[in-house]
């Protein structure tokens, strides 16, 4: 074999494994193009959410007076939930199962705030069994005004159009995590909310009863 024949078995051998290289570097790109992507979007999902939830001043489960001047609550008061998820629905920021995880919250705190005697029902004796002494949508009290407009997320899992990632706040000039989990999930193509972390802590019926016969 002359030193040309050589040279051109050289040369083809090294463009296939350039052309090789090429592809694995690739395929190594496109899921963190992905990711990112992903990363953008659920951002963007994230701070208009918060916003729209901070703006709009709805009460996740409010509750059912008889008369506006009584203090002693009766349940769910169901005509202003339907309409408050009806404003959560035309959002389209939350999927199917995340509301209906939300009713069967509201409909637990229903029955048991009917099987309770008077003396848990009396909005006027402070936080009641019922309610969560923080903001269900941060675990939090306190907070930067405007801070929907720089959340961010960290510890992003992308599988089988399921992510999960915890949301950071950012304080000053700083961020920091607010140890919050939220999950979101594709329907039709489009990243919605599917679960909060603030709702997880509500209880069941047994879990309430066991509170008032403490």
């Amino acid at each position: 074999m002359n030193l040309k024949t050589i040279a051109l078995v050289l040369s083809i051998a090294l463009l296939a494994s350039c052309s090789q290289s090429n592809k694995k570097n690739s395929k190594t790109k496109e899921p963190f193009k992905e990711l990112k992507a992903d990363s953008l979007e659920l951002t963007r999902l994230i701070r208009e959410a918060y916003q729209w939830h901070m703006k709009s001043y709805l009460t996740d489960f409010p509750y059912k007076f008889e008369k506006e001047s009584d203090s002693i609550f009766t349940g769910i008061d169901w005509a202003a939930y339907t309409k408050n998820i009806a404003l959560f629905k035309k959002t389209n920021y939350f999927t199917r199962e995340f509301l209906a995880h939300h009713k069967s919250i509201a409909t637990t705190l229903d029955k048991s705030i009917k099987n309770a005697p008077v003396k848990w029902r009396n909005i006027n004796n402070g936080v009641t069994i019922w309610d969560s002494e923080a903001d269900d949508w941060c675990n939090c009290q306190d907070y930067p005004d405007g801070f929907w407009n720089t959340l961010r997320i960290d510890s992003l899992k992308v599988k089988n159009n399921l992510a999960s990632f915890n949301l950071n706040m950012k304080i000053g000039n700083k961020y920091a995590s607010m140890n919050y989990n939220v999950t979101a999930k594709k329907e039709g193509q489009k990243w919605k909310i599917n679960t909060l972390e603030g709702f997880k802590y509500y209880g069941s019926i047994d879990d309430y009863k066991a509170m008032m016969e403490d």
